[in-house]
């Protein structure tokens, strides 16, 4: 009876060191096509960072447009409607540039869990 229970241990532990094994036996398979989506991913997200900043600058610079408008706002209606146009143009920029970051964040939330995933299943310890 004692050899029986040694033995289903035995077997049990195999079948959980071999369910351990397959997994990443399968995804290393798969670390090449993850590593070349990692450096695509990597390039995507570095040309949308240099939109973001390009846009960032456009956004500045609107911001003081209309605050130079502003400035003037008071000396007649079509200051004030100058005014008006630029903030909406500042408005609609910032608005724009919100949304770029959003999704830079976005992509580089995917791209850390890509990296986060590719290191578990296919990165090797060096001592």
């Amino acid at each position: 009876m004692i050899k029986l229970v040694s033995h289903f241990r035995f077997a049990a532990l195999g079948i959980v060191i071999a369910a351990l094994a397959a997994p990443s036996a399968l995804a290393a398979s798969d670390c090449s096509q993850m590593a070349r989506t990692i450096k695509s991913g990597q390039a995507s997200a570095k040309a949308m960072a240099a939109d973001r900043d390009e846009l960032l600058l456009e956004v500045e610079a609107a911001g003081d447009a209309w605050e130079d408008q502003e400035a003037l706002r008071n000396f007649s209606a079509s200051h004030a409607a100058e005014a008006d146009a630029a903030r909406a143009e500042y408005e609609a920029l910032k608005a724009e540039l919100v949304s770029l970051e959003d999704d830079l964040q976005a992509r580089l939330s995917r791209l850390n869990r890509d990296a986060a995933n590719y290191n578990r299943t296919c990165a090797t310890r060096r001592r």
